[in-house]
């Protein structure tokens, strides 16, 4: 909860990425709240009140997880409105040329998100396509997998452009950019 917050006010695509692998958390603790209280919520270095705080923010998580019937896979529905916000938002900046270096930068990956979409068994929108693969990427490097040299730069092309992405939202976010 306390990552999630910093993470959402200054990075998108990193508060994403955060949120799946919380996801993953919960559904490796089988959304059993009192192991997920044991394992989790009991590690934190803070104040009892901050710990209640977290221990009611996973339990709402868990619910939401139940009542959306993803329990074993699939995202947040307010993760996936967020993703397509985001990429309606990417959609703008490239349509618009709103900042020549994002259009630049998004050029450099464009084809390598059509090669993921290719690969996929669904074609999902630039944002999502990317997401995935940087976190496929970091659960095989959680996983000690063998990751290939072209795997890794690839990544390192979508982290960067995913980073400039991140930086404009929060830009449009607190005013700091206007798109009209």
């Amino acid at each position: 909860m306390l990552a999630a917050k910093q993470k959402r006010k200054e990075n998108i695509a990193e508060y994403i990425l955060y949120l799946y692998q919380i996801e993953d958390l919960i559904r490796a603790f089988k959304l059993d709240m009192t192991d997920i209280e044991t394992h989790l919520v009991s590690k934190y270095q803070v104040e009892e009140k901050t710990k209640e705080e977290v221990a009611e923010w996973y339990k709402n998580l868990v619910s939401m997880m139940e009542k959306e019937g993803i329990r074993e896979k699939g995202h947040f529905q307010f993760l996936t409105n967020l993703i397509n916000d985001l990429n309606e938002f990417h959609l703008k900046l490239v349509n618009d040329k709103v900042d020549a270096g994002y259009v630049t930068e998004f050029r450099t990956v464009s084809g390598l998100i059509s090669e993921l979409n290719l690969k996929g068994n669904e074609v999902k929108n630039d944002i999502q396509t990317s997401l995935d693969a940087v976190y496929g990427y970091l659960m095989l490097k959680i996983q000690k997998k063998e990751i290939s040299e072209e795997t890794t730069q690839a990544i390192k092309m979508l982290t960067s452009w995913l980073s400039y992405l991140s930086k404009l939202f929060k830009d449009f976010e607190t005013g700091d950019l206007d798109l009209a």
